[in-house]
Parts: C-alpha cells; structure tokens; sequence
C-alpha cells in the first residue's frame, strides 16, 4: 500500500517539467499545501471516518488527479503556451495535482496509523502473557509496557507495518520516476498519455488491495476498541464501588507526584489510560505538541531535501543554459534520491535509531543543501557525480521517516499510538511545504546567477 499510496505524488514530481518547467516549485506547492491542510485537520476528525471510507476517498481523488492533469496536459500539447509562465492550462493541471496531494496524505495518515495499529495488535497477542524471574505469568498491559514489582519495563516493539509501508513509499519513488522516464522516454508518450495509462491502473489497485488485505483488520480493531471500552467502563465502575471514602479523601489532599523527567511515552500522554478518542479538541492540541521531539527533525529533514529538489536541482545541467539538459539531471537527481530514499526506509525492519541519531541527520542533510547551492551557483566538482550526492540526500530523508515513526510507535503507550502516527504525519508536510516557497526564490536565484531565463518567482537577494 505504501507503493501505491505515494505512486501518484511522485509521478505528479516526475512529470513537474512538463507542467511548468520555470516554476517547479509551483507543481511541488501544489502537491504538497492541500495534504498539509489534511494532515492538520485530521487530529480532529479521523476516529469518526472509517479507514474504508477514507482510502475510498483517496482512490477517488487519486482518479480526479490523473483525469485532470492528462486532460489539460493535452490541452497544452495541441494548442502549445508559453510553459514558462502560467496560463489556464497549467493553473488547471496545478489543481489535479493538488487533487493528488490531498489523496497522497489523506492516505498516508491513514495507512501509517493503522499499521502501528497492527503492529500494536501483534504486539498484544491478544492478551499476550509472558514469564517474570520467578516463571510467574505475567499479563502484559494493553498499554506496552509490563508490570513487575511496581518496576515498569519496556517491551520491545517490532515496527513491522510501519516498516513494511515507510518501504513502500520509498519504493514508490524509484517506481514513479521509472514509470515517467521509462513511458516519456522509451515508449515516446506525452505526459498526458502516460498519466491517462496511471489511471487505469492505480486507483483501481489502490482500492481493491485495501478491501482484500487490509480491511478486515480494520473491522478486527473496531470489534477490540468496543470490548476494551466495555471492560474500561466494568473496570471503572469496579474500582469506584471498592474504593472507600476515606482513601479518595486521602488522595485528594495528597495527590501523587509526578517526576518530571519521566518520558512521553508514561508522561505527556496526559493519561496512559485514555485513548486519543477520549481526549477532548483542545487536549488532543497539546498532546501533537508534545511530539515535538519526532516532528522537529521530520520537519527540518523535509524542508531541506525538498528545497533541494524543488529549488537547487532544477538549476543544474551541462550545460546549465540547455533546459533539455536541466530536465535530464532533474529526472536523474530525483532518481537517484528516491533510491536513497527506499533503501534507508526498508531499514526500519532491522533496527530502530536512538534520539540523538534522529536529530543528528536533519543537521547533515542542511549541509547538503547549503553544499548543492553553492554548486549549482558557482559549478565546482559540477558533473555527474553529483548524482551520488543526491543518493545521500535520499539515504538522510528515509532515514529520518522511517525511524521517526518507528521511535513514536516504540516509545508511546498503544492507544497513544494511532493517533500520534497520524498527527506526527504533519511534520514532513509542512516541512515540504516551507521548502517548495523558498524553493521558488532558490530556481530564481539560481537561473539569474546561471542567466537562465524563465523563473515565475523574482530572487530577493
């Protein structure tokens, strides 16, 4: 699901040229605002639409975007425009891209909730029960940790799912870019044929392997999130009968402390008992702040590789003054970054990275994007090999998704999980987001030092 979920956004980027080849970072806003705009809302809506009926959605919207862009696409290849600049056609083809935008993350938050949610699920084993020292069995709590003589220990938890889709989104880069190159470049079709081809395949596939695969864990959770309400309210009702006035009273005047350094994962959850569907708007709010520590270096990772992509790599060719020549390195750079980006992502199936290597990557992939402009503005070390530098810009990104996401499904108790994968999601788009503006004034810069002609953004400096 990760392959097809990201499959269009990364078709949308791959074809980004052909759509307005002065302002790239116009297809890559248009791919990216709406799908923030998603993310940020879904904190608050998300437990009352059922998985189902989101991924139906996303496929809708996957067709829409295809159908939209292939249709003005054509437009623009029987009438020709100046593609430099923007006339109705591109604006029309920036909406079907955004179309897929909304779908990419509506999606994506989605899939990558539900599969902390399996992994939580295996987790527990229903009920799951393992020896102490004394080969006592002992329950472990719905809530991942394990509770021997008042001595809290971490379980280990294998982030399969997620593992499997983060994958799966890098494959979908190395896929997406294949299929654009492989169809534009071999084949000899337009971009509008070629996208015409994607909606006879995707959104169909997206649909029908969520139905058969993953739907009935869907209706396997809704059944486990009843029984768990119905023996949290018995369980409630329980305590609230034994408990004696006197020892509520006690509790009252002497409320327990709290220690401070304690972790999210026991702390900042407000309650270890409370499932995010409890928690009120305004609790929820504070809650995604407290994930602070995962989301800064998503944020900062994206903004700087998608800066990259969207500003600095556009502006490199050799020559740099043939657009043709910019478009092969383009499509070559990206390449390159998506392999980066699918071999780094498959590495959460065998490890998960400490905080401090999490924060570290945000750091170098900053030196990469200084590092790339002053090469794209002055053309030292200005050849190909700068293709392996673009290859270690994807290994950073991946990196950070897969072991963000792997680290809030490890360190947060299980009914925290599916809510702050979801919410946590945001980071990357907003991050995305900051780099696609400054990545226009980045192409504009660079086309007025390289004197390239076409920018639709005028550099400020």
């Amino acid at each position: 699901m990760g392959v097809l979920n990201n499959i269009p956004y990364v078709i949308m980027l791959a074809g980004a040229k052909d759509i307005s080849e002065g302002g790239t970072a116009l297809v890559f806003i248009a791919n990216t605002m709406p799908g923030l705009v998603c993310k940020l809302s879904v904190p608050y809506w998300f437990d009352k639409v059922s998985y189902k009926t989101r991924i139906k959605a996303g496929a809708f919207l996957m067709a829409s975007s295809f159908i939209c862009v292939s249709c003005f696409s054509y437009m623009n290849e029987i009438n020709p425009v100046d593609n430099d600049g923007l006339n109705f056609n591109v604006l029309m083809q920036l909406l079907g891209v955004a179309l897929g935008s909304a779908q990419g993350s509506l999606g994506e938050a989605s899939l990558l909730a539900l599969g902390g949610k399996v992994d939580s699920m295996l987790e527990e084993g229903v009920g799951a029960r393992r020896s102490n020292e004394n080969n006592e069995s002992v329950y472990i709590a719905t809530e991942g940790v394990e509770e021997m003589e008042d001595d809290i220990v971490e379980i280990d938890v294998k982030s399969v799912s997620i593992a499997a889709f983060s994958s799966g989104t890098g494959l979908a880069g190395v896929l997406g870019f294949a299929y654009v190159y492989i169809f534009t470049h071999y084949f000899h079709l337009s971009l509008s044929a070629t996208l015409i081809v994607a909606l006879m395949i995707f959104p169909f596939t997206y649909w029908i392997i969520f139905v058969v695969l993953l739907a009935p864990y869907t209706v396997e959770m809704e059944i486990s999130s009843e029984i768990t309400a119905l023996s949290s309210e018995n369980s409630m009702s329980n305590t609230e009968t034994q408990s004696s006035p006197s020892r509520r009273d006690d509790f009252q005047d002497h409320p327990p402390e709290i220690d401070d350094t304690v972790s999210i994962r026991s702390s900042s959850s407000f309650s270890l008992n409370v499932s995010a569907n409890e928690m009120k708007p305004l609790e929820k709010f504070w809650f995604v702040l407290t994930l602070w520590p995962y989301m800064v270096p998503l944020f900062v990772v994206y903004a700087a590789e998608y800066a990259l992509q969207s500003g600095v790599w556009t502006s490199i060719g050799f020559p740099v003054d043939d657009a043709e020549e910019r478009a092969v390195f383009y499509q070559f750079s990206n390449w390159m970054y998506q392999a980066g980006v699918f071999i780094s992502r498959s590495s959460g199936a065998f490890f998960t990275a400490p905080m401090w290597v999490l924060w570290l990557m945000p750091v170098l992939q900053i030196v990469n994007l200084i590092l790339f402009y002053l090469i794209a503005a002055h053309h030292f070390l200005y050849n190909y090999a700068l293709l392996a530098g673009c290859f270690y810009v994807g290994l950073l990104g991946g990196a950070v998704y897969v072991h963000g996401y792997s680290r809030i499904n490890k360190d947060l108790p299980v009914s925290k999980r599916e809510f702050a994968l979801a919410s946590a999601s945001v980071a990357d788009s907003f991050g995305i987001f900051v780099a696609d503006i400054s990545g226009l004034f980045i192409q504009a810069c660079l086309y007025r030092s390289n004197r390239i002609n076409g920018a639709v953004a005028v550099c400020p400096l």
